[in-house]
């Protein structure tokens, strides 16, 4: 085999199934070793749109998604979207071509340097000069993205190299995953536990799936500890739970799981650190004793100190901590104190959701009836806007694996690639992007790779004609001197029509229960609905520490 029949190879034997790209001059023999494979390839029209297919297939399954990318301006293309994975710790192996071997260094056609740009973030950057050393490095590169944290890789090859006889077998990868606890560690957790009054579970993306699922579960219900998430741990603990107090954080937290935060006296963080994210740029720390099980490197350098840091397997832990013989609950007083702020937070809720606007539908109204019906495995993506506080605020995540968004970059143009991902990936599933109009006019193209492919995901397009989260900072903090942030958008309804998808657009309350049906139909192609809301309705937040961000 040569170099790009043993890549494609190496990762058929995987178990992978489908590979994302957009061709170019520098991938042209590696599509062509794809051709003769069993891979399904989806070309994209985008390469971020690729990128991002293969993050959230990655996000779904624990198994590095696979993208092969053009070198040069198509590897630049991608660079958002390795970003985001390496944020939120996503599998990805992404493999983009370089110029050929004798022009490398000389500045010529295409060449940027693709390694030193991208070792920031990823978690390896390798680089395929000879021939007999593919076979190592495919197998190498995968098992560091699969491995223990999770995470992106990368591989460059120059374009003379797809050719070349490799001379080797394929070598199966081998990837290492985080530690069992130790159990001195679990004994001391157990025993800041019994002196706790005002416990708090809080869990992030590395214990968003099966296993974590299960013994958080077991944990919290056990104990009687309440839980919080962060953006990637939504559905580790299903938001329909008696004991689950919502999203926590800057953009989305709810009024409860800040409060939480807040004033418990012990948090003990599974799958994730406390970051700038979850407490409002350090703003909104706790006061009491803190346990983090995670494998950040940068632990240490966090300006909130850990009573303990347990670097090991975040459902082991929790296994751990389920054995433990202890008769234990929280003091009454705080789960009446949680319970006094779920009633302010309803208040809240209930107070959005009663608005009316004349020739405007009122979001939080669609999305509560959206989350009337949805199935209960309804797989929601989501990028960046103030739109995504409305899906933290009235749609539930009430299964592992459910939610994916650009949770700490912070990056638009997620959403949309994310959900034809995400339904390649789980095709039995209902997969729904709620995606504001900014981002979606920077992603719409690839609705021609999902009408092209069949990917049935619905895409909901919340219309405000603006940036804004921006226009309301600037009509908040900058006195009303608006810039930048208004703006016009085309026809979407002979936007569906032009890519040949069926398309909705609602301007009043009175279309709200019609408009879900349409989009909860089933469908071998996506079903585009459009939303028109006031620019000026504000989504329930923590505005008081949202401001200290």
């Amino acid at each position: 085999m040569n170099v790009a029949q043993i890549i494609v190879k190496s990762v058929e034997q995987y178990r992978v199934k489908r590979v994302y790209g957009l061709i170019g001059t520098s991938i042209i023999d590696l599509l062509d070793a794809v051709r003769e494979s069993k891979l399904r390839y989806i070309s994209t029209r985008h390469e971020q749109a690729a990128v991002s297919m293969a993050d959230a297939e990655g996000r779904i399954t624990g198994q590095p998604g696979i993208a092969f990318i053009h070198g040069g301006p198509g590897f630049l293309n991608s660079l958002i979207s390795v970003a985001n994975a390496y944020k939120d710790a996503s599998p990805l192996l992404m493999v983009a071509g370089a110029v050929k071997r004798r022009l490398t260094g000389l500045d010529g056609w295409l060449e940027v340097p693709q390694r030193d740009m991208i070792r920031p973030i990823v978690k390896g950057a390798y680089r395929i000069d000879r021939p007999t050393e593919a076979a190592r490095i495919i197998s190498e590169a995968y098992s560091l993205a699969a491995s223990d944290p999770k995470g992106p890789v990368f591989i460059e090859v120059p374009e003379d190299v797809w050719s070349l006889e490799s001379g080797q077998q394929i070598v199966q990868p081998t990837v290492q995953h985080a530690p069992a606890p130790n159990r001195d560690e679990v004994a001391k957790v157990t025993d800041l536990l019994k002196r706790s009054k005002k416990p708090l579970l809080l869990v992030g993306g590395g214990l968003n799936e099966p296993r974590g699922a299960k013994f958080l579960m077991k944990v919290a219900e056990k104990f009687g500890i309440p839980v919080v998430s962060t953006g990637n741990g939504r559905g580790t603990l299903p938001e329909d739970h008696r004991l689950s107090l919502g999203r926590v954080g800057f953009g989305g937290g709810s009024l409860v799981a800040d409060s939480a935060l807040d004033e418990s006296d012990l948090v003990i963080a599974v799958g994730a650190g406390i970051s700038d994210v979850t407490t409002y740029g350090y703003n909104l720390t706790p006061k009491g004793e803190v346990v983090v099980v995670d494998l950040d490197p940068l632990w240490d350098a966090k300006p909130v100190p850990y009573t303990l840091h347990l670097k090991c397997d975040g459902a082991s832990f929790l296994e751990s901590l389920a054995e433990q013989d202890l008769n234990y609950t929280p003091d009454p007083s705080w789960l009446r104190f949680i319970d006094e702020k779920r009633e302010v937070w309803k208040i809240l809720l209930n107070e959005a959701i009663k608005r009316k606007y004349a020739d405007f539908v009122n979001p939080s109204r669609f999305l509560e009836a959206l989350d009337t019906k949805m199935p209960r495995n309804a797989l929601i993506t989501a990028g960046q806007g103030l739109h995504i506080l409305y899906v933290y605020d009235f749609l539930k995540i009430k299964v592992q694996g459910s939610f994916l968004a650009a949770t700490n970059l912070g990056a638009m143009g997620f959403a949309l690639p994310a959900a034809l991902g995400a339904k390649l990936a789980q095709p039995e599933r209902e997969v729904i992007a709620i995606i504001g109009d900014g981002e979606f006019l920077m992603t719409m193209h690839d609705l021609e790779t999902a009408v092209r492919e069949k990917v049935g995901a619905k895409v909901v397009v919340v219309n405000d004609n603006s940036y804004r989260v921006l226009y309301m900072r600037q009509k908040i903090q900058k006195m009303g001197r608006v810039i930048g942030t208004l703006h016009t958008n085309p026809n979407t309804l002979k936007i569906a029509e032009a890519f040949g998808i069926k398309g909705m657009v609602i301007r009043s309350d009175s279309e709200i229960e019609g408009a879900v049906d349409f989009i909860l139909e089933q469908a071998d192609t996506p079903r585009l609905l459009e939303l028109k809301i006031s620019p000026d309705d504000l989504p329930p937040l923590n505005m008081e520490a949202t401001q200290k961000f």
